[in-house]
């Protein structure tokens, strides 16, 4: 992908990394955890807008995964995170859908860290994406239940 064009889709800010190469439009089924328990814009924002247009402390600016959306595709997953991310401390809700290229680019992060085991996937969102538009709120119970997007993978 050629630097003209994502400075044109994407928010001026990620001028500051470079996307992995791994990265591109495609459907991924994922869960996403809704600190507002609302399917809006809120709930979406990637880590950079969530921290008030700043890095986190312990990263660097050039680190691609400071500008997108924390998406998993096993649900086992999602839960460890929200208990370490203070950010997601109870309520929350879960969301249930894909990533997609109407949106973003998006990859598994596996795919760019070899050494990475999770099943964390990286979404990063162009300008004025909606991708919460692809997502419908579910139950963390039925999902566990169920493994509807998890098993197999």
């Amino acid at each position: 992908m050629d630097k003209g064009r994502v400075e044109k889709i994407f928010p001026s800010y990620f001028k500051y990394f470079e996307m992995p190469a791994a990265a591109r439009e495609q459907e991924i089924e994922v869960y996403r955890a809704c600190p507002t328990r609302k399917l809006e814009r809120e709930s979406f924002l990637n880590t950079y807008e969530q921290n008030g247009f700043r890095n986190s402390v312990q990263s660097n600016t050039d680190d691609p995964q400071e500008y997108c959306v924390s998406t998993y595709f096993r649900l086992n997953d999602i839960k460890r995170f929200v208990v370490i991310d203070s950010k997601y401390q109870p309520p929350w809700a879960l969301a249930k859908g894909r990533t997609s290229c109407r949106w973003g680019l998006s990859c598994k992060t596996s795919d760019w860290k070899p050494k990475f085991k999770g099943s964390h996937v990286d979404y990063w969102l162009y300008k004025k994406a909606e991708p919460w538009k692809e997502f419908e709120l579910t139950d963390y119970a039925y999902e566990h239940k169920n493994e509807t997007i998890s098993r197999g993978r």
